[in-house]
């Protein structure tokens, strides 16, 4: 004769087992990309090659940029009647997403590395509300693996048997 109530609580612990190590798994993806597309970058001394006088390049890797300072970047000198930037723009090669930096007819620091110090918003940055939707996910995620957790031990009665 076959235990079957051994069977079931066994196959039970099994399935909160797994369910808990696949969760955790998840929850720690779902919680490091919830902070990743809510938070500005620094940009430190980030450094491209500008276009040519009068051309324009696209940084793909962010969609907004605020600068504090635009330096050449073998002199140091300040760029700012240099260049004009704008957020949000379409590469034309790639058709992404991009900021544009469009070099001024008149540069003399064309095609020369430059660097920027300043604020960014990556391709991937939620703004506003959404990113608050996002740190909401995972906290009922949290929940929800806390529930699968507790789950075998309320229904079994444990805790009215340790008078609570």
């Amino acid at each position: 004769m076959k235990n079957k109530k051994a069977q079931l609580s066994l196959g039970a612990i099994m399935v909160v087992f797994i369910t808990l190590i696949v969760g955790v798994v998840l929850f720690q993806v779902i919680a490091q990309e919830s902070g990743d597309i809510t938070d500005l970058s620094t940009l430190t001394e980030y450094t491209f090659t500008s276009a040519a006088a009068g051309d324009s390049i696209y940084l793909t890797d962010y969609k907004v940029i605020t600068p504090t300072t635009v330096n050449n970047g073998t002199d140091g000198d300040d760029l700012s009647s240099n260049y004009t930037i704008t957020n949000n723009a379409i590469d034309p090669t790639t058709g992404a997403l991009a900021v544009q930096i469009e070099t001024e007819a008149t540069s003399i620091y064309g095609e020369e590395t430059w660097s920027i110090n300043g604020t960014a918003q990556r391709t991937t940055y939620v703004a506003g509300a959404a990113g608050s939707v996002t740190a909401l996910i995972a906290i009922f995620f949290a929940l929800a693996i806390a529930l699968v957790a507790l789950e075998p031990t309320l229904r079994s009665g444990v805790l009215n048997a340790l008078g609570k």
